[in-house]
């Protein structure tokens, strides 16, 4: 019922314009006509709008041209609120399969990372997160879910290094995390030594963002090394996400089927057929864990794609983003035949290949920087 009311919350601000209309149409006797309704707290107040018997239907047609698409952009919305529903465990209710585990347990390690590494250190912070984590580690084991997994051993080392940090002042917040809880000595968690970045990577940092451009001219018959796209999503990995959940999901296509898959995509006439390598970034949304992180797929997808793009462009390889700003009947149709599931968000494709000699791109002017930003001080 909640994610209902705030789809159609997202639906409206959407759409504001129709919220706006919506009422201030109205018979004027004294002039046989309708108008549009207008107050003093109207920019156009001295505006009115005459409509003869022929406009006044035309503007009725509009109006319900308006609504309709407005009743549509309902539907999208509440399907996209079901689809979060279904994959995520908003209302999971204490059932937990490995994956919604998993970030249940990511979720919480991270937590008392950031306790950790808080510039003004409160002994014996955390505690209810520190109980949690202790029991779904647990759980883990008792469902006898991969002892390899790096997210439950991340969990492990985080719980051991609170644990030490309280041993170190004698503070009894150590105890919540049981003596026999060990970790690998190739795991660490916790905190680490901050680098920051030094002149020569800003200098290649600035050149890299600033030269890459959408490129939709690829050697058609020649396949990037897949040991670089690799390297790329190496890179792209690092991206900021919600409490380090990291739920983007790569899927890449070559061939007849990647460009049977383009077809599902309306930016890329005149060169899809000519894609020698798809890219379909998602974000797994069983590992978001509340009604307030229904768009988080988006924000951390979207994220990680910035990075995927930059690493292929440092690596001379073309790319340019693809949106998936379709409906849902859309969205539901590719799943098939390219392999995605259900719980899996599509964030966009990216087309990537070797860029053809000599091949140019457009210049796509930037706005200036007073353009975008508003200091607020």
């Amino acid at each position: 019922m909640f994610l209902d009311l705030e789809a159609f919350k997202d639906a409206r601000r959407c759409h504001p314009q129709l919220s706006r209309m919506a009422g201030r149409l109205k018979p004027d006797p004294s002039r046989g006509s309708i108008c549009l309704d207008t107050s003093p707290q109207n920019p156009t107040a001295d505006l009115i709008l005459l409509l003869t018997p022929m406009n006044s239907l035309q503007l009725i047609k509009k109006r319900l041209k308006r609504l309709r698409k407005l009743g549509f952009l309902y539907v999208e919305t509440l399907k996209d609120s079901r689809r979060f529903f279904l994959s995520g465990n908003a209302l999971a209710d204490g059932t937990f399969d490995e994956a919604i585990l998993e970030g249940e347990i990511v979720r919480n390690y991270h937590v008392i990372e950031k306790g950790l590494s808080m510039p003004e250190f409160r002994p014996g912070f955390g505690g209810d997160q520190v109980s949690h984590l202790v029991r779904i580690v647990q759980e883990w084991e008792r469902r006898e879910y991969p002892a390899d997994n790096n997210q439950y051993l991340s969990a492990k080392a985080v719980l051991v290094a609170y644990r030490s940090r309280h041993e170190a002042i004698a503070h009894s917040a150590a105890e919540r995390v049981p003596a026999t809880l060990e970790i690998q000595d190739c795991f660490s968690g916790g905190i680490k030594q901050y680098l920051p970045a030094s002149l020569a990577d800003l200098d290649a940092f600035a050149r890299t963002v600033r030269s890459r451009s959408s490129v939709r001219s690829f050697i058609p018959d020649q396949q990037p090394d897949p040991e670089v796209i690799n390297l790329a999503i190496d890179d792209a990995r690092w991206s900021p996400s919600v409490c380090n959940r990291q739920t983007a999901r790569v899927h890449l296509y070559t061939g007849t089927r990647a460009t049977e898959l383009l077809k599902y995509q309306s930016g890329n006439r005149g060169f899809g057929h000519r894609v020698p390598l798809l890219i379909i970034v998602t974000s797994d949304l069983r590992y978001f864990s509340g009604i307030n992180e229904r768009y988080q797929g988006w924000i951390d997808g979207g994220m990680f794609s910035m990075l995927l793009l930059l690493g292929l462009h440092a690596r001379g390889l073309g790319a340019v983003a693809l949106n998936w700003s379709v409906l849902n009947k859309v969205d539901e149709s590719i799943r098939e035949p390219a392999g995605i599931p259900q719980y899996e968000r599509i964030i966009m494709m990216i087309a990537c290949g070797i860029p053809e000699p000599g091949c140019v791109v457009p210049v796509s002017t930037r706005r200036s920087v007073s353009d975008l930003t508003s200091w607020h001080l």
